[in-house]
């Protein structure tokens, strides 16, 4: 963050996450229907957010008849007229509105509209402001209108505080200049500014606590320089004397007389600067000069940056207190960003914590990481043989040779130029014959896929029988449809398949039942009691001869033949839990590509009405991975992982069964997987009908706080989705205002450790 005047400094903004409660029904397609004139949510307020203030409200609202969207405010009096504040059309589909209120005593209410009909909600939001802030967003919004004018409004603006007394703040908003103004909300610009950028002053309180630190581990930074252009690589040097750790060494490996005259100089003033650089001979595309420097390095900890990035100026301070605190990780690695010309940064890399399979399947881990140099030497080092990704292979051998889980630092460290890089191509093919070398026959290929590698995984010689379950209740047309491609297409060779009648009564659904008894692979099995997913599963597994337990709803088209092999070579491999599947609505866009916990409250699917083939985020649409949860409309796993952890909770009656079941698997130390090679349609919940009742919306608020209750504390950091990324509903992969975690979060934590603070240090803590 950028210097500011103290007293006019902000909170960051608060997720609020929210849940219905009057009036409103679930469309399947992510909307809301208000069934009424008095349609409202209860929203949950974090405790920061109830000290009162002066508090902006922003609502992701979209609606054709929207009438006087509010929400209320508890100051001690329950939800009364005095503390209802309305909403303001701010732009398509957002509202918001700033109140002035006292300290808050419960959770707040939100009324999206006073009248029937179809709305779609996202994010709410709510965060403390300054004046100095809600002046900055006036005058961004006149820049925007008029951006050549943008200094005359801030001299404006200038003249005014002079009469108001606040020239101070002013000046702030003076030297913040026209560029600022211009930030669009929401931006990453703008979450750069709120949420990863520190002052002089917290920089100075970092160096300050450095000196109380209990362990301070030496980093030992490999650079080696070949044609990099001189003033990349000067600024990358730069941005390290600047690092507010330190205890950091610089191993420049290059041939200083193959270097350009401006490089040698660059070099040559890096070694003057500091003692803690100095030069390595050997060419810079020679492996033995880079085991040169890893022979040579002190650090307990040493990594190779490859190419010329700008490092935060907290970045070492930050890896050295992630292996400080975790000496056993073996590897630790952050998010970065790409920086322009102009020093403008751009385009975040926001990644999980651990994740394998992704790994596998994609190097997601980048450059600029850190190996404990024991371990890396005790790997082998660096080989020619897999030459240009000699990191990424390098850290292939670290895993296998120890078993040290890498530790994620959820900030955005480094920042990369805009320039060509090393050939994308050429080093997928590198990290795929490291791959093909490290798991040898443990995978019957390895292959190319979007942007890394699909890893084909075998099947046994015998493969074991699975037995596939569906339950169904009348829709002959949906239930048809399902059989028939599972019987025409599926190509795996040994499997049972299990309709469970739930009290069908059509007349047709009850003559396809019986023809079904007499079909090869097929049983249909009775179930009389009211309709209970859990229980209907739970029952059928005890009925099923596989080793394998396949859960599938009735309104599932199978469209690729290897759907089953795919998912079974998963579910067997050690430690594995549930697999999903990639499921398309009938329109050809993704219905499933994974679930996050905590999106929208409990859980939601990333990539929701994506078209087919959308890549995502850094590929994640397209590559395997391991998720913390699957959906159960398309759920593959061993029989012995199920009853490992008791089957479905019978107490989820229909929603939220599968999620809880995956958390449970996650709990129990196995990984569920995600895999976008098994393709299926999802013609979803066309036959269990819409939560329209006050006894199925009763059920379904219960269930909500059932797992709120059980779950709470993963609801909100799901390891496979960055904190640094929103959880509001229908907002996935977007930034969080503020983030769960990230620079903000370990600022405090780092500053709270020191044996004293002051007031001000204190307040850094909790914006």
């Amino acid at each position: 963050m950028t210097d500011a005047v103290p007293d006019m400094q902000a909170d960051c903004p608060l997720p609020l996450a929210y849940a219905p409660l009057n009036q409103l029904q679930a469309l399947d397609d992510g909307a809301w229907l208000a069934l009424g004139d008095d349609p409202y949510f209860l929203v949950q307020l974090p405790a920061a957010a109830r000290d009162g203030g002066t508090l902006r409200i922003s609502v992701e609202l979209d609606g054709e008849h929207l009438q006087r969207p509010c929400i209320y405010l508890d100051s001690g009096n329950g939800w009364t007229e005095s503390g209802r504040v309305e909403l303001l059309l701010d732009g398509p589909g957002h509202w918001a509105a700033v109140a002035s209120v006292d300290a808050l005593a419960g959770p707040a209410r939100f009324d999206p509209s006073e009248c029937a009909g179809r709305f779609r909600l996202g994010a709410v939001a709510l965060e403390r402001v300054a004046p100095a802030d809600l002046l900055l967003e006036l005058l961004a919004r006149d820049a925007a209108i008029h951006p050549d004018s943008a200094a005359a409004v801030l001299a404006h603006a200038m003249a005014l505080a002079d009469e108001a007394g606040h020239r101070h703040a002013c000046e702030w908003l003076l030297a913040a200049g026209p560029d600022r103004l211009r930030e669009p909300p929401g931006s990453y610009a703008a979450w750069v500014r709120l949420h990863d950028s520190l002052g002089s002053a917290e920089l100075d309180a970092l160096r300050s606590a450095v000196r109380t630190m209990p362990a301070r581990p030496l980093l030992s930074l490999l650079l080696p320089l070949s044609g990099e252009r001189h003033d990349l690589v000067r600024a990358s040097i730069a941005s390290l004397l600047g690092q507010c750790y330190p205890d950091w060494e610089l191993l420049l490996v290059c041939d200083e007389e193959a270097l350009s005259a401006p490089m040698r100089d660059t070099v040559a003033a890096a070694v003057a600067a500091s003692s803690r650089v100095r030069l390595i001979e050997g060419r810079a595309d020679d492996v033995a000069a880079w085991n040169l420097a890893l022979a040579s390095a002190a650090g307990a900890w040493i990594g190779v940056i490859e190419g010329a990035p700008v490092f935060a100026p907290h970045a070492l301070l930050a890896l050295a207190h992630a292996v400080a605190s975790d000496p056993a990780a073996g590897i630790v690695y952050s998010d970065c960003d790409r920086i322009d010309a102009a020093g403008r940064r751009h385009s975040p890399s926001l990644r999980p914590d651990w994740n394998p399979d992704l790994f596998l399947a994609r190097d997601y881990l980048g450059s600029a990481l850190l190996l404990d140099a024991s371990l890396a030497r005790a790997a082998g080092g660096f080989r020619a043989d897999h030459a240009p990704a000699l990191v990424a292979d390098l850290a292939l051998r670290c895993l296998g040779h120890a078993d040290a889980t890498p530790v994620h630092v959820p900030m955005v460290l480094s920042h990369w130029p805009d320039v060509a890089g090393v050939d994308q191509a050429t080093h997928a093919e590198a990290r795929r014959n490291a791959l093909r070398e490290h798991l040898g026959d443990r995978v019957l290929a390895v292959e190319p896929a979007v942007d890394g590698a699909r890893l084909r995984w075998p099947l046994p010689a015998q493969p074991p029988r699975v037995s596939i379950i569906i339950p169904t209740r009348d829709r002959v047309d949906l239930l048809r449809l399902c059989v028939e491609s599972i019987l025409s297409l599926t190509t795996y060779p040994d499997f049972e398949l299990l309709v469970v009648d739930n009290g069908s009564s059509d007349a047709e659904a009850l003559e396809y039942l019986a023809s079904l008894e007499s079909r090869p692979r097929v049983r249909v099995l009775r179930y009389s009691l009211p309709f209970n997913y859990s229980a209907i599963n739970n029952f059928a597994v005890g009925q099923a001869a596989g080793e394998v337990v396949a859960l599938l709803n009735n309104d599932i088209e199978v469209i690729s033949p290897h759907w089953l092999d795919e998912m079974v070579a998963h579910a067997l491999r050690p430690g594995i839990g549930a697999v999903g599947a990639m499921l398309y609505y009938p329109d050809d866009t993704i219905q499933h590509a994974g679930v996050v916990v905590g999106l929208g409250g409990v859980a939601g699917h990333v990539y929701s009405r994506q078209p087919r083939g959308s890549r995502g985020e850094e590929a994640r649409a397209a590559l395997v991975q391991d998720m913390t949860a699957v959906t159960a409309a398309c759920l593959v796993v061993t029989r012995s992982a199920w009853e490992g952890v008791g089957g479905l909770d019978e107490s989820l009656m229909v929603a939220f069964n599968d999620i809880d079941f995956c958390l449970r698997l996650h709990r129990a130390g196995l990984r569920n997987l995600w895999t976008p090679h098994a393709e299926l349609y999802h013609h979803e919940s066309a036959s269990r009908g819409s939560e329209d009742t006050e006894e199925k919306l009763r059920r379904f608020h219960s269930e909500v706080a059932f797992m709120i209750e059980r779950w709470n504390g993963m609801l909100d950091d799901d390891a496979a989705y960055n904190p640094n990324l929103s959880l509001g509903h229908g907002a996935a992969n977007e930034l969080a205002f503020p983030p769960r975690r990230g620079l903000r979060h370990w600022l405090g934590h780092v500053l709270a450790a020191r044996p004293a603070a002051t007031a001000i240090e204190r307040s850094w803590t909790t914006r």
